[in-house]
């Protein structure tokens, strides 16, 4: 005799939510290792920024009349214009005419300006101890070094 109120699993039911379960522990490996390959992404970002850094960099100091490097920071001349490159935080930072703040390059942690004759070398320490360094030469003659 049938009982209409009787409620139970039946074997339906239960490979349905067996099914259910496997298709969700399928899917969580791959979360993780995205999860876990997301982290280096920040190396790769720091890369691509810095040679964004260093086009923009070139730029001007190809072009540029006059570099000079005071008190830690360069400064370019260009057109009767100073740009200012220092280390602001943990930000190299652009500055023109000490007006504005133009961020460059994040997650620094050491910046060092050099110039040698009709170059600049730039070295950038970022804060997960990865070196990046350039030199970067002037077409234009510049006053030599006093």
């Amino acid at each position: 005799m049938r009982y209409p109120n009787e409620k139970a699993f039946t074997l339906l039911e239960v490979l349905f939510a067996f099914s259910i379960f496997t298709t969700i522990v399928f899917f969580m490996f791959p979360v993780f290792q995205i999860i876990s390959d997301n982290k280096d992404s920040n190396g790769r970002l720091q890369a691509m920024e810095w040679d964004v850094f260093c086009s923009q960099i070139k730029k001007e100091i190809h072009i540029s009349s006059k570099a000079e490097v005071i008190s830690g920071n360069l400064v370019l001349t260009l057109n009767n214009e100073k740009i200012l490159y220092e280390k602001y935080g943990s930000n190299i930072r652009k500055r023109v005419n000490s007006t504005g703040h133009e961020t460059l390059l994040q997650n620094v942690s050491l910046v060092t300006f050099t110039r040698i004759n009709n170059s600049v070398k730039i070295t950038v320490k970022d804060v997960w101890e990865r070196e990046y360094s350039v030199v970067v030469h002037s077409y234009i003659e510049w006053f030599p070094i006093l």
